[in-house]
C-alpha cells in the first residue's frame, strides 16, 4: 500500500469519526451538553494520522482559567520511505525531523462541554531533512543520477480556529485550521519540502491544519 493510499484511508477514517460524533449520550443524570459536571484539569493529545506518514505526535494541555488553556505539542518524524514527502516527489527517502508547537487557547465554553470551539495564537518550530535521488537525461542515450541531501528549518506564528467534540465520554476529536507567517531559519530547500496544509515550510503567509484525539483527565 502506497503512502498516498494510506493517507487517503486515514483521512476517510477521521471523517467517519467526525460523522459518528454528531450524537453524544450521557448517563447518571449528567446534562447531555456536558460530559461531566466539573472542569477537566488537563488533556493528553495524540495524532494517529501522523503514524501513517512516519511521525509520532503527542501534546499536553493544561487549564489556566475556566475557558483558557496552555497547549504544547511535540512531534518526531522518522521514515525510510520519507513519509508525507512521497506526496511531493517519489525521489525522497530517509526522512527525519522534529516539531514543537505552543498554543494559548481561548474557548467559547468551559472544557467539560460535549462540543466547543476555540481560537489560539500559536508559535511553531520545525525542521526536516531527507535524501533525494533523481535520474535525468544528460546526453542522448545516457542517464545521470543526482543524489542530494535536502533540509529545511522554519519558524512560524499565527492563529488557529478549532472545534472540539466528544466522541466517547472524555475522549474528544480536536480539529483546527488557521495560518500565519512562515519564516525560513536554516536550509535551502523550503520550497521543495513544502506541503501545503499538511507540512508547510515555504516562506510567506500559509494555511495549516491539525487533527487529533485528546483524552480529558
Amino acid at each position: 500500500m502506497t503512502q498516498l493510499t494510506t493517507l487517503k484511508l486515514s483521512l476517510f477514517t477521521a471523517f467517519l469519526c467526525l460523522s459518528a460524533s454528531t450524537r453524544a449520550e450521557t448517563n447518571d443524570g449528567i446534562p447531555t451538553s456536558v460530559t461531566r459536571t466539573s472542569l477537566y484539569k488537563k488533556m493528553i493529545h495524540t495524532n494517529p494520522l501522523a503514524l501513517t506518514v512516519g511521525g509520532f505526535e503527542i501534546g499536553f494541555e493544561k487549564v489556566t482559567q475556566q475557558k483558557e488553556s496552555f497547549y504544547i505539542q511535540a512531534g518526531y518524524y522518522l521514515s525510510q520511505a520519507a513519509g508525507s514527502l512521497q506526496l511531493k516527489n517519489t525521489g525522497y527517502s530517509n526522512m527525519n525531523g522534529i516539531r514543537l508547537e505552543l498554543q494559548y487557547r481561548f474557548y467559547r465554553k468551559s472544557n467539560n462541554y460535549v462540543k466547543n470551539i476555540f481560537i489560539a495564537p500559536f508559535f511553531n518550530f520545525k525542521t526536516v531533512s531527507a535524501d533525494f535521488e533523481e535520474s535525468v537525461y544528460s546526453n542522448p542515450g545516457s542517464i545521470l543520477t543526482i543524489k542530494e541531501k535536502h533540509a529545511a528549518t522554519t519558524v512560524s506564528f499565527g492563529y488557529m480556529m478549532g472545534l472540539r467534540k466528544s466522541i466517547f465520554e472524555n475522549v474528544y476529536l480536536d480539529f483546527s485550521i488557521g495560518g500565519g507567517v512562515f519564516i525560513p531559519a536554516a536550509g535551502n530547500f523550503h520550497e521543495r519540502l513544502n506541503i501545503p496544509f499538511v507540512n508547510p515550510y515555504q516562506k510567506g503567509v500559509q494555511f495549516k491544519a491539525n487533527l487529533g484525539l485528546c483524552l480529558a483527565l
